[in-house]
């Protein structure tokens, strides 16, 4: 449901009311551009609130395997209480188990839409309400987490979807589309070192209109840079 704000409300009564004076819109101008302007307005709502339902779908925290009892393409799934119906059986599911398709929001690559399996461990029986990634660093080349847009495992959600009319056909990139190109920072980014201590030092004794211009310069100076049109200038203060 679209929520309409105050102003609105307020110029969609005036359309309707200078209809019911019979001001027609095929023929005043005012009523026209109220009406046309009121469709195109929920017409842009609808389309960017748009969403498609998959009910075989769940978003959850991911969380690292410290048990280490998972697979590089594997992942534990278990639900506390009554979970997702199973549409086989009609019965809820206690855990996933098979083929699921994992992803953040926004995907921008097509890496970032990884194909994994759901497992069931006991190991990890404790884990509910929660999508658990392997952890194993002698089996996984990265982070599981870090091919879904770059997500990791402080606090970031994924969602899983285990519809099999999405999930069979689904065809997984490969890793190597997800590596930075060779030269690519280079090529496109300008990076200007700063030790911390240099740039306090340098600022010892300076007045405070000094010192606010100077912090000001480093901390703006990238988005005040006129070759923002093709590079981005990147300083890094290190501590």
């Amino acid at each position: 449901m679209i929520s309409l704000s105050e102003d609105l409300i307020t110029d969609v009564l005036s359309a309707m009311m200078a209809v019911d004076a019979g001001f027609d819109p095929r023929y005043s101008a005012y009523s026209c551009n109220r009406l046309h302007w009121h469709v195109r307005n929920q017409i842009e709502n609808l389309t960017k609130e748009f969403r498609i339902p998959i009910q075989q779908s769940m978003s959850a925290y991911i969380i690292p395997d410290t048990q280490k009892v998972l697979g590089p393409r594997e992942i534990y799934v278990a639900f506390s209480g009554e979970g997702p119906i199973d549409p086989v059986t009609g019965c809820p599911l206690s855990h996933l188990l098979g083929p699921v398709l994992a992803f953040r929001s926004p995907c921008k690559l097509p890496t970032d839409i990884q194909k994994y399996t759901a497992v069931y461990r006991p190991e990890l029986r404790h884990l509910t309400d929660c999508i658990v990634m392997s952890a194993s660093s002698s089996e996984c080349r990265q982070s599981p987490a870090s091919f879904l847009a770059g997500g990791d495992y402080d606090g970031d959600t994924a969602t899983i979807i285990f519809d099999p009319a999405l999930v069979d056909p689904f065809v997984q990139a490969e890793d190597h589309i997800s590596n930075t190109p060779e030269g690519f920072e280079e090529e496109n980014f300008e990076k200007e070192l700063v030790k911390g201590d240099y740039f306090l030092d340098r600022l010892s004794g300076a007045d405070e209109e000094t010192m606010i211009r100077n912090y000001q310069t480093f901390l703006l100076g990238a988005i005040m840079d006129g070759q923002l049109a093709g590079q981005c200038k990147l300083s890094i203060l290190c501590a």
